[in-house]
């Protein structure tokens, strides 16, 4: 049986109107898969704002390197105890080699001092000697005279402190030696005679300067 001709136009604007829809559709998918493609390059632009990072100027402070008292000897050239920290002991001066034990019941100590007398507690050199005060320990309730005369042998002598004089003192037979504490000053007493030796470098365990 036919369909009356007036429902055909609208059958026909109905298709029409789904085809539209099917189409749109379609449109907007391929749209959003367009979008997506990982091949597609992304835009780009030129940025007119953009700065080069300029390089910042070099330093003009010196950079300093603060000297340290680590060493096994002191030479002429050692800052010792520049941080002001306590020691245990002063070094010995370069050249010079703390005794052992057995060294020293031989021979007795030496001016690097060492045996049963580790610790130096005080250095002087004056214009005709040597002189190291060698504690057993840092303390120095105890210790040892060790002076060497220029040209001579080292003496090894048991040591006191006088405090009216501070002064470290050792005699030998009618001879007494006596150094300083404050300017390192040798003097050496014989047939009441004395004579002084006055220091070019002394440095204590306190580390006091060696200078007025």
């Amino acid at each position: 049986m036919s369909q009356p001709a007036s429902q055909r136009p609208k059958r026909v604007l109905l298709a029409l109107f789904a085809i539209a829809v099917v189409a749109v559709l379609a449109f907007a998918g391929w749209r959003l898969m367009a979008d997506d493609d990982p091949a597609k390059p992304l835009a780009t632009g030129t940025d007119s704002t953009t700065t080069t990072a300029t390089p910042s100027a070099p330093t003009t402070k010196p950079t300093t390197t603060k000297p340290t008292s680590t060493g096994a000897c002191e030479g002429p050239d050692t800052q010792f105890n520049i941080e002001g920290v306590k020691q245990d002991s002063l070094l010995p001066d370069c050249g010079t080699t703390p005794v052992t034990l057995d060294e020293q019941k031989d021979d007795g100590l030496g001016l690097a001092c060492g045996g049963s007398y580790p610790v130096i507690l005080y250095k002087t050199t004056t214009t005709d000697a040597k002189t190291s005060i060698c504690g057993k320990d840092a303390s120095g309730e105890s210790f040892r005279f060790v002076t060497k005369p220029d040209g001579g042998d080292v003496i090894d002598l048991p040591g006191s402190y006088e405090p009216q004089l501070d002064a470290f003192v050792a005699k030998q037979g009618d001879t007494k030696y006596a150094v300083q504490g404050y300017d390192g000053t040798l003097l050496i007493t014989k047939d009441g005679s004395t004579t002084r030796q006055k220091s070019s470098d002394w440095i204590s365990l306190d580390n006091e300067p060696d200078y007025d």
